[in-house]
């Protein structure tokens, strides 16, 4: 067994609470309205800084390559963004990572059948969007002014594309020491002591 983690729930542990992506619309309208809020306090400070004009302003050609160079960078961070949760599994736990695509929902997921503490489980789900974060922050500081939007823009799909693990995250912050949880991928099961309200 794992510090972190552990294959069995460990005896003495039910269901607390329990969280479904791909089924709860309420929790699924809080993220999107998190999304938006978000992404609003990411691009309206950010033109008073980098006017959005200097985007277009060079050739037709330049333009249609940055802007399928972003929409490539997207695609390829959805992948980066997955393979991060994907290396912390498996320093928490010891064993590889499973992924899943939902293409009706546009969901992409890491998840382990593991039973993960409350600190081990939070590195898990914020790592993406701190370390991509940060890459991606470096990068915006040493960019021609022409392309700054075409790169701020996966920036912002860093953050906003990170609205469920930001949602589970708080969650988890709100719950006892001894929660365990378990995760697989759109749904999450978090599991106290019987008698947690006792201590």
């Amino acid at each position: 067994m794992s510090k972190a983690a552990c294959m069995n729930l460990p005896e003495g542990y039910q269901l607390y609470k329990h969280i479904d992506f791909s089924k709860d619309g309420q929790v699924l309208r809080s993220i999107c309205i998190w999304s938006i809020t978000a992404a609003l306090a990411m691009i309206v400070p950010m033109l008073f800084c980098h006017p959005i004009t200097a985007a277009f302003d060079m050739p037709p050609g330049k333009i249609i390559f940055c802007m399928c160079a972003m929409v490539a960078g997207m695609a390829v961070y959805l992948f980066l963004h997955e393979g991060v949760h994907g290396i912390f599994i498996r320093l928490f736990t010891g064993d590889s990572a499973s992924f899943g695509f939902e293409i009706k929902k546009g969901m992409a997921y890491a998840f382990t059948k593991w039973f993960l503490k409350k600190i081990p489980y939070i590195v898990i789900a914020a790592a993406p969007v701190v370390i991509w974060g940060i890459i991606l922050a470096i990068m915006l500081g040493d960019v021609e002014e022409s392309t700054f939007w075409y790169l701020y823009a996966i920036q912002i799909f860093n953050v906003t594309g990170a609205a469920g693990d930001l949602y589970v995250i708080f969650e988890v912050v709100r719950m006892p020491e001894e929660v365990m949880v378990q995760d697989n991928g759109t749904a999450m099961d978090f599991y106290l002591p019987a008698d947690f309200r006792e201590k």
